[in-house]
């Protein structure tokens, strides 16, 4: 049996507005009878985690056919507050009620699109992505699926700052898809519409799920 693995951050596991049986490693399981499939996936991961401990997000000597990675949100899109004052509010204990306040007060990525809050900068999230595809061609993976960025919707829709830096960002995607045979690159940012986000603006809704799954099924049967 040929073996998938998934790799990326919150956009995968099932959340409050998308059930476990409507995420698209769900369908993917229940589509694709003839592979295993795994999950390595944890909130808040982004690309240098990712290329730091590859190994353990590879679940340590698995390895797979097909590697779907579907990161960049962490990365690209700005948060309300940099790195370390979001981890001084969780120890604090402050986090959860900030975080209402400014979900509340629709400010939750209007300040970080006006700070320019980042996780990753654009030349470091090309660094760790080359990194984490030429180890995982030098580990035997046969074919990479990577899942661009989708487009801001919600309350970034109409920030030019957010959306130019996400089509910088899934260039680079694109860009390696173009140099390397082994790799395919799904659009979402192009094919999407709004009713593919949650309330969030980026977290998949039930629609992009689908979305997804067909086209990683589609690439996947193509071979």
């Amino acid at each position: 049996m040929r073996k998938i693995l998934i790799i990326g951050d919150s956009s995968i596991p099932a959340r409050k507005e998308l059930l476990y049986s409507n995420t698209y490693s769900t369908i993917l399981k229940n589509e694709l009878i003839n592979y295993s499939i795994e999950i390595s996936a944890k909130t808040g991961n982004f690309s240098r985690e990712i290329n730091i401990n590859l190994e353990a997000f590879m679940l340590y000597g698995y390895v797979p056919d097909i590697v779907i990675l579907n990161y960049g949100i962490v990365d690209v899109y700005p948060r309300p507050y940099p790195n370390k004052i979001y981890k001084l509010l969780a120890c604090t204990g402050f986090l959860p009620y900030v975080d209402k306040f400014l979900k509340k007060t629709k400010l939750y990525y209007k300040l970080g699109n006006f700070f320019k809050f980042q996780e990753v900068n654009i030349k470091n999230f090309e660094i760790n992505t080359v990194s984490i595809v030429n180890k995982l061609l030098e580990k035997g993976v046969k074919k990479i699926i990577i899942i661009g960025i989708i487009k801001p919707y919600k309350v970034l829709l109409k920030s030019r700052i957010a959306n130019d830096e996400i089509i910088k960002y899934n260039n680079i995607y694109k860009k390696l898809s173009k140099k390397y045979n082994e790799i395919d690159y799904i659009d979402i940012y192009n094919d999407s519409s709004d009713d593919f986000t949650i309330w969030d603006g980026y977290h998949y809704s039930k629609k992009a799920s689908k979305y997804i799954a067909d086209e990683i099924i589609r690439l996947v049967n193509y071979d």
